[in-house]
């Protein structure tokens, strides 16, 4: 029995050791970037236009996802993805459609609902509104989100500012 239970532990600290290897390698910023400054994240998101299609508590726009709280709900490796490659997640919730009408008019806009006969959407206005199916022409889903990515505009330092006041916003209670 003694044997037992040292070769499991030893297994455990194997497996512990291995997970904590497999975390460090995942970990997104660069080495030669300093940890993130979440007053100049700050500024970077309000100079950017962030804020045209994000909200933050009671600023911004309605049509993409509220980052309000989104500190509590990713981990800076997933933030940094999110900015850098913003379509290799796109959750249902943050879908946009594009639709045709039979007069040809073309809407594009966040779904919100829809169910055999109509779509309910938002538009990049912040209106929402209700298409029947039967006056519609086309129909899609947008394969990709409509963020675009900060790669190539923003340096790493400025990526990382930017996820250190991402991280920043949690919850609070109301």
């Amino acid at each position: 029995m003694p044997n037992l239970r040292r070769h499991l532990l030893a297994v455990a600290a194997a497996y512990a050791a291995v997970g904590t290897a497999a975390l460090m390698a995942q970990s997104t910023r660069p080495a030669n970037v300093s940890a993130g400054d979440a007053s100049r994240g700050s500024a970077l998101l309000e100079s950017n236009g962030c804020f045209d299609c994000h909200r933050i508590r009671d600023r911004g726009s309605r049509l993409g996802p509220d980052l309000s709280d989104i500190g509590s709900r990713r981990t800076p490796d997933r933030l940094r993805q999110a900015l850098v490659a913003p379509d290799e997640e796109v959750t249902p919730e943050n879908r946009f459609v594009r639709l045709v009408t039979k007069d040809g008019a073309t809407i594009t806009g966040r779904l919100l609902n829809q169910d055999p006969f109509s779509v309910q959407l938002i538009t990049p206005k912040e209106e929402l509104k209700t298409y029947m199916r039967s006056s519609l022409r086309e129909y899609a889903i947008v394969d990709s989100g409509l963020m675009p990515s900060v790669r190539g505009k923003l340096t790493d330092q400025q990526i990382a500012d930017l996820v250190a006041y991402l991280e920043s916003l949690k919850e609070t209670s109301r």
